[in-house]
C-alpha cells in the first residue's frame, strides 16, 4: 500500500508539473531536420557543417556543449548504466534552434519504464538547454524516441543568468504523451 501511495504521489507531481508546462507551451516543436544515422556517424550536421560529438575535444578550451558530466552521472546509475548512451551530435542552428541529437541503445531504452525515461529526458535535456540546445533522442536506426524542446532567449547559450525561466517541454514517443503514460498500469485508487 505504501508503495502504491509513493507511485501515486510521484505520478501526481509529475502530471501536475508537466501539464502546466505543456499547456502553457503547447506550441513548442522539436527540430524538423531529418536525422541521418550516416551523417551522425561522421560527426556532420549536414554535408558541409561539422558538429560537436561525444568524441570531440577542444585543445584550447572547454568543448561546448560539455555533456560528459551529465552522461557520466546518468551512466553511474544502475537503472541506466554505461551502455544506454551511444553518442551525441551537437549542431549549431543557423535557420532553426541549436540541437543535440542523442543516440541510445534501443533495447535498453525500451526496458526503462515511463518514469525512468522521463527522468533521463529531463536530466539530459536540462543539461543541453543550459547551453542553448534542444534535445532529440533516437535509436540507432534513426527513429525518434523522445524530445526536450525549449524556447530560448538570446543569452541562454552564453551561460548568463536568466531573468525569466525558459519554457521547455519533454515528449516521450513510447508513452505517446507529454506527461502521462496511457499504458502505465492503474494504481487501483
Amino acid at each position: 500500500m505504501i508503495q502504491v501511495l509513493h507511485h501515486f504521489a510521484r505520478a501526481s507531481l509529475i502530471v501536475g508539473l508537466m501539464s502546466q508546462s505543456v499547456l502553457a507551451n503547447s506550441a513548442l516543436q522539436a527540430s524538423t531536420t531529418p536525422f541521418q544515422p550516416e551523417m551522425f556517424q561522421k560527426g556532420m550536421c549536414n554535408e558541409t557543417t561539422e558538429g560537436v560529438t561525444n568524441r570531440t575535444i577542444d585543445q584550447s578550451g572547454l568543448t561546448q556543449p560539455s555533456l560528459w558530466f551529465v552522461r557520466d552521472q546518468i551512466a553511474a546509475q544502475d537503472k541506466f548504466g554505461r551502455r544506454l548512451i551511444s553518442g551525441w551530435l551537437a549542431c549549431n542552428g543557423a535557420t532553426e534552434p541549436s540541437r543535440v541529437d542523442l543516440v541510445v541503445n534501443a533495447q535498453l531504452w525500451s526496458g526503462l519504464d515511463y518514469f525512468e525515461r522521463f527522468e533521463f529526458i529531463r536530466r539530459f535535456g536540462k543539461a543541453t538547454s543550459d547551453y542553448g540546445y534542444n534535445l532529440r533522442v533516437f535509436n540507432p536506426q534513426g527513429e525518434m524516441l523522445a524530445t526536450y524542446t525549449c524556447e530560448f532567449s538570446a543569452n541562454v547559450g552564453q551561460k548568463q543568468s536568466q531573468q525569466e525561466p525558459i519554457a521547455c517541454t519533454a515528449f516521450d514517443v513510447l508513452a505517446k504523451t507529454n506527461f502521462w503514460s496511457p499504458t502505465r498500469p492503474s494504481l487501483g485508487l
